[in-house]
């Protein structure tokens, strides 16, 4: 099949560039954090076939090397694991489970760099590999190392399932840095967006530093000086010869998302205007038989594209202009409101209204 261009970020009156948005059925990741619930689940007494429920997937599937998931699976594992136990302490539980030894060659990668500074560029290079429902940034300022983790999934800071996201972020890094650098490793400080939640006590138990609720970003940060503290299994030949792996798992993971990707982008070109496959698979050179033999093998599907698109777009009609509902709803091609509303709120799990207060 010959595709035409190569992938430019679409971008729309109310829209990030795409390059900064994960695709939700993208099924490229290892299922590194699925396994990882899973097992925190199950000391927890809770099933492996509930907490994958609504994911198609096995809890056998999470022993194959050649399983890759989205991250549409690992919101639904993270919703199933939240109402199936209530504990607000899981995502930390399950954080300190995410050793290095978790993440396969990336993790092996981290693992043998020769200082944390080198761990924080090749954290930041690979963490595509890891399912990312935060993007990763890092500087300096005033003698501290900040990690800063931002929401890419347009959940918003009042969001549960964004605090999860960012809690279990918050313990894998506290984690991974004690793998690296030794048990002694503390965080300086923590912040978060979000407001003072009602488990705010369990930060104290999983994390001694002072701790900030309300603020502009979500960080931790860590002494600078211990940036340049030689990791515990430093190897120079290993983390190479781990790197070179890293970036050819890299290159797979763009290469087959490429067709979802730019399937996506041409929808994005006319909001309300969707093309169907068959105008598509003009477009691409292709036949619409084709087209959806390759999503299909991607494990995702023309209307699996279509819900992202029109989920992305809704959300920023809510949130950044006064569109009626209606006005919405008919912008991206739905019969009414209703079906809108209901679309939403499966996407969501909100409806559209309390998605823009």
């Amino acid at each position: 099949m010959t595709l035409k261009g190569d992938f430019t970020a679409v971008t729309h009156p109310y829209t990030r560039p795409l390059a900064q948005l994960p695709l939700a059925d993208e099924r490229v990741y290892l299922p590194y954090k699925i396994a990882t619930l899973v097992d925190t689940l199950a000391e927890a007494g809770v099933d492996a076939a509930r907490t994958l429920e609504r994911t198609g997937l096995q809890a056998s599937d999470l022993r194959s090397t050649a399983l890759r998931t989205s991250i549409r699976q690992f919101m639904t594992v993270c919703r199933n694991g939240m109402a199936a136990t209530g504990d607000p302490a899981l995502p930390f539980r399950a954080g300190t489970r995410m050793h290095v030894s978790s993440y396969g060659m990336y993790g092996y990668a981290l693992l043998c760099c020769e200082t944390l500074r080198e761990v924080t560029q090749m954290a930041v290079k690979f963490h595509r590999l890891a399912t990312p429902t935060v993007a990763l940034s890092f500087r300096e300022e005033d003698g501290e190392a900040v990690w800063t983790f931002d929401d890419v999934l347009d959940l918003g800071p009042d969001d549960a399932l964004h605090r999860f996201f960012v809690e279990f972020q918050y313990g894998i890094h506290q984690t991974l840095a004690r793998d690296m650098v030794g048990p002694d490793f503390k965080l300086s400080r923590l912040r978060a967006r979000y407001p003072r939640p009602e488990h705010a006590a369990l930060y104290g138990v999983y994390f001694d530093c002072p701790i900030e609720f309300d603020q502009p970003d979500n960080e931790l940060r860590y002494p600078a000086a211990l940036l340049d503290k030689p990791a515990a299994y430093r190897n120079s030949i290993s983390v190479a010869m781990a790197a070179e792996v890293c970036e050819r798992m890299l290159v797979e993971a763009k290469t087959t998302s490429g067709l979802t990707r730019r399937v996506y982008n041409l929808l994005m070109e006319r909001p309300g205007q969707f093309d169907d496959m068959e105008a598509l698979a003009r477009k691409l050179n292709t036949s619409s038989r084709t087209l959806r033999r390759h999503l299909t093998t991607q494990g995702t599907s023309y209307k699996e594209i279509l819900d992202d698109v029109r989920c992305h777009l809704a959300k920023e009609y809510l949130r950044s202009t006064r569109m009626g509902i209606d006005d919405i709803a008919s912008t991206l091609g739905f019969s009414d409101a209703a079906n809108f509303r209901h679309a939403f709120r499966r996407w969501t799990h909100k409806s559209p209204s309390d998605f823009r207060r």
